[in-house]
Protein backbone atom coordinates (compact mmCIF):
# COMPACT_ATOMS: atom_id res chain seq x y z
CA UNK A 1 0.00 0.00 0.00
CA UNK A 2 1.80 3.10 -1.23
CA UNK A 3 0.70 6.62 -1.95
CA UNK A 4 1.12 8.15 -5.36
CA UNK A 5 3.27 11.15 -4.61
CA UNK A 6 2.04 14.19 -6.43
CA UNK A 7 -1.41 12.72 -6.99
CA UNK A 8 -2.63 11.77 -3.52
CA UNK A 9 -1.63 12.62 -0.01
CA UNK A 10 -0.38 9.91 2.33
CA UNK A 11 -3.38 8.51 4.21
CA UNK A 12 -3.59 6.96 7.68
CA UNK A 13 -3.78 3.56 6.04
CA UNK A 14 -0.56 4.18 4.12
CA UNK A 15 1.22 5.40 7.26
CA UNK A 16 -0.01 2.39 9.25
CA UNK A 17 1.22 0.03 6.53
CA UNK A 18 4.62 1.76 6.54
CA UNK A 19 4.87 1.47 10.34
CA UNK A 20 4.02 -2.25 10.22
CA UNK A 21 6.52 -2.77 7.41
CA UNK A 22 9.19 -0.91 9.39
CA UNK A 23 8.58 -3.01 12.53
CA UNK A 24 8.57 -6.26 10.52
CA UNK A 25 11.88 -5.28 8.91
CA UNK A 26 13.42 -4.52 12.32
CA UNK A 27 12.24 -7.92 13.64
CA UNK A 28 13.63 -9.70 10.57
CA UNK A 29 16.95 -7.88 11.05
CA UNK A 30 17.10 -9.18 14.61
CA UNK A 31 16.90 -5.78 16.30
CA UNK A 32 14.17 -7.13 18.61
CA UNK A 33 11.60 -9.89 18.81
CA UNK A 34 7.81 -9.84 18.76
CA UNK A 35 7.83 -10.96 22.37
CA UNK A 36 10.25 -8.21 23.41
CA UNK A 37 8.25 -5.57 21.53
CA UNK A 38 5.00 -6.80 23.11
CA UNK A 39 6.56 -6.60 26.57
CA UNK A 40 7.78 -3.03 26.00
CA UNK A 41 4.40 -1.97 24.60
CA UNK A 42 2.43 -3.68 27.37
CA UNK A 43 0.39 -5.94 25.09
CA UNK A 44 0.37 -9.67 24.47
CA UNK A 45 2.72 -11.32 21.99
CA UNK A 46 -0.17 -12.91 20.03
CA UNK A 47 -1.73 -9.46 19.62
CA UNK A 48 1.51 -8.01 18.20
CA UNK A 49 1.92 -11.06 15.97
CA UNK A 50 -1.61 -10.71 14.57
CA UNK A 51 -1.19 -6.97 13.98
CA UNK A 52 2.12 -7.46 12.19
CA UNK A 53 0.78 -10.18 9.91
CA UNK A 54 -2.42 -8.21 9.17
CA UNK A 55 -4.95 -10.41 10.94
CA UNK A 56 -5.82 -7.55 13.34
CA UNK A 57 -5.93 -3.84 12.62
CA UNK A 58 -3.37 -1.53 14.12
CA UNK A 59 -5.21 0.68 16.58
CA UNK A 60 -4.13 4.34 16.80
CA UNK A 61 -3.11 4.08 20.47
CA UNK A 62 -0.94 1.03 19.76
CA UNK A 63 0.59 2.82 16.76
CA UNK A 64 1.37 5.83 18.97
CA UNK A 65 2.99 3.55 21.55
CA UNK A 66 5.08 1.87 18.85
CA UNK A 67 6.26 5.21 17.50
CA UNK A 68 7.12 6.44 21.00
CA UNK A 69 8.99 3.27 22.04
CA UNK A 70 10.89 3.15 18.72
CA UNK A 71 11.87 6.82 19.08
CA UNK A 72 10.02 7.77 15.92
CA UNK A 73 7.64 10.48 14.85
CA UNK A 74 4.84 10.27 12.30
CA UNK A 75 6.99 12.38 9.96
CA UNK A 76 9.50 9.53 9.90
CA UNK A 77 6.89 7.49 8.03
CA UNK A 78 6.60 10.06 5.25
CA UNK A 79 8.82 9.96 2.20
CA UNK A 80 11.13 12.86 1.47
CA UNK A 81 9.23 13.76 -1.71
CA UNK A 82 5.94 13.89 0.21
CA UNK A 83 7.43 16.21 2.81
CA UNK A 84 9.01 18.44 0.18
CA UNK A 85 5.74 18.67 -1.73
CA UNK A 86 3.88 19.73 1.41
CA UNK A 87 6.50 22.35 2.23
CA UNK A 88 6.15 23.88 -1.23
CA UNK A 89 2.33 23.79 -1.14
CA UNK A 90 2.12 25.30 2.33
CA UNK A 91 4.69 27.99 1.51
CA UNK A 92 2.72 28.99 -1.58
CA UNK A 93 -0.48 29.21 0.48
CA UNK A 94 1.05 31.23 3.34
CA UNK A 95 -0.39 34.75 3.23
CA UNK A 96 1.80 36.07 6.06
CA UNK A 97 5.12 34.94 4.60
CA UNK A 98 7.18 37.89 3.31
CA UNK A 99 8.95 35.58 0.83
CA UNK A 100 5.70 34.30 -0.68
CA UNK A 101 5.73 34.53 -4.44
CA UNK A 102 3.19 37.09 -5.59
CA UNK A 103 0.90 35.85 -8.29
CA UNK A 104 -0.13 38.56 -10.70
CA UNK A 105 -3.35 37.86 -12.51
CA UNK A 106 -2.57 37.27 -16.16
CA UNK A 107 1.19 37.17 -15.54
CA UNK A 108 1.43 34.00 -17.58
CA UNK A 109 0.09 35.96 -20.58
CA UNK A 110 2.54 38.90 -20.45
CA UNK A 111 5.05 37.42 -22.92
CA UNK A 112 2.21 36.65 -25.31
CA UNK A 113 0.65 40.10 -24.98
CA UNK A 114 3.95 41.75 -25.89
CA UNK A 115 4.18 39.66 -29.05
CA UNK A 116 0.56 40.26 -30.04
CA UNK A 117 0.63 44.02 -29.52
CA UNK A 118 3.84 44.43 -31.46
CA UNK A 119 2.38 42.49 -34.40
CA UNK A 120 -0.90 44.46 -34.53
CA UNK A 121 -0.56 47.83 -36.27
CA UNK A 122 -1.75 50.82 -34.31
CA UNK A 123 -4.87 52.53 -35.56
CA UNK A 124 -4.40 56.17 -36.36
CA UNK A 125 -6.54 59.02 -35.10
CA UNK A 126 -9.87 59.68 -36.77
CA UNK A 127 -12.26 57.44 -38.64
CA UNK A 128 -10.59 54.76 -40.62
CA UNK A 129 -12.21 51.82 -42.27
CA UNK A 130 -10.91 48.49 -41.04
CA UNK A 131 -9.97 45.76 -43.50
CA UNK A 132 -12.99 43.70 -42.41
CA UNK A 133 -15.37 46.64 -42.87
CA UNK A 134 -13.92 47.36 -46.33
CA UNK A 135 -14.37 43.72 -47.29
CA UNK A 136 -17.99 43.78 -46.10
CA UNK A 137 -18.66 46.88 -48.20
CA UNK A 138 -17.24 45.18 -51.27
CA UNK A 139 -19.23 42.00 -50.67
CA UNK A 140 -22.61 43.83 -50.64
Amino acid sequence: MESNTGKKNATFGVLQARLIQFVNTRIQNGDFTERGLARVLGVSQPQIHNVLKGARTLKPDLADSMLEKLGMDVTDLLKTAELAEQVVLRHAACVQCPNRPVQIIGAHLSPLIGDITSAVPRKGAGREISVAAAYRKQAC
